[in-house]
């Protein structure tokens, strides 16, 4: 298996985690926690730049991290989507 491959998925999960993580806690959270959802939603944004700095020539990386990035962005819309649910009921 191609190791950059394996590295960048991970680090892209970790990247879309602190985004969204830092959004929902940046705008829910109290004095205190705000300022950790900030600190997540900076170094999801040094992720980001990182990830961009990579070479990703190959068209078998480029099927790979789509379908990965699919499946994080499902899980994480499944999971809003749940908690929704749930505050409104």
């Amino acid at each position: 298996m191609n190791t950059e491959l394996i590295i960048s998925m991970g680090l892209v999960g970790v990247m879309l985690s602190m985004l969204f993580m830092g959004l929902l806690i940046a705008y829910y959270g109290s004095s205190k926690t705000r300022n950790v959802g900030f600190l997540f939603l900076i170094f999801g944004a040094v992720l980001a730049y990182y990830l961009t700095q990579t070479d990703t020539s190959d068209v078998a990386f480029w099927n790979g991290m789509l379908a990965f990035v699919g499946g994080m962005v499902g899980g994480i819309i499944g999971i809003i989507v749940f908690l929704v649910a749930i505050i409104k009921s």
